[in-house]
């Protein structure tokens, strides 16, 4: 959990950097004001002012973050890793198929199995088409999580990448959202694609 934390400190660096520098330039400007002669004073009471601000919010934003993820995950059964500060999850595979298995066949059999499972529960199905699929998460989740998956045939062999973010896409943390629907899905998704595949291997 911590290193959790740590790399959600560091995801919200630049924003909490960014406050810090116009809290103290406000805080300079007005001391200045007040008194020009005590500029160097104001100057360096304004930095520490910012500093202090830019600090606390980050600590407060990576602790709340944090603990969010952490429910999230525990109430899943997955273990919170640092990975999961990602707020842009993918992972992609390869499994070999019998000749002739088309990617809608593929794509209809890993809907079917994840409408089956309890998490991630699917609100809407945004896209289902030859090869691509597209869900979205919001049950049990801090943030909704928009799931695409996009499997490629070629002769073979079946290709699946999978990518998990957050509905709102500004957003630059979802409470370990994303990663939770991905590491979530993924043992399903491969499931479904061994299944349908006869029972092959997938690596």
């Amino acid at each position: 959990m911590l290193r959790y934390w740590l790399a959600t400190v560091r995801r919200t660096a630049v924003a909490a950097a960014s406050l810090a520098v116009v809290i103290a330039a406000a805080m300079a400007g007005v001391l200045i004001s007040e008194d020009a002669n005590a500029w160097s004073a104001a100057l360096l009471q304004g930095a520490l002012a910012g500093l202090l601000v830019g600090v606390v919010l980050a600590v407060v934003i990576a602790t709340s973050n944090t603990w969010r993820a952490w429910r999230t995950a525990s109430r899943h059964g997955l273990t919170l890793a640092a990975e999961a500060a990602a707020v842009s999850c993918t992972a992609e595979f390869r499994t070999p198929v019998p000749a002739g298995t088309t990617a809608y066949q593929l794509t209809d059999s890993v809907l079917h199995a994840l409408k089956k499972v309890p998490f991630p529960r699917i609100d809407e199905v945004t896209e289902f088409t030859h090869g691509k699929l597209t869900l979205v998460c919001a049950s049990s989740l801090a943030s909704p999580v928009r799931l695409h998956i996009s499997i490629e045939t070629d002769r073979d062999t079946a290709t699946v990448t999978m990518d998990a973010r957050p509905v709102t896409t500004w957003k630059r943390l979802d409470g370990g959202a994303s990663w939770s629907v991905l590491t979530a899905s993924t043992p399903h998704v491969r499931d479904a694609i061994h299944d349908e595949a006869g029972g092959t291997s997938t690596t």
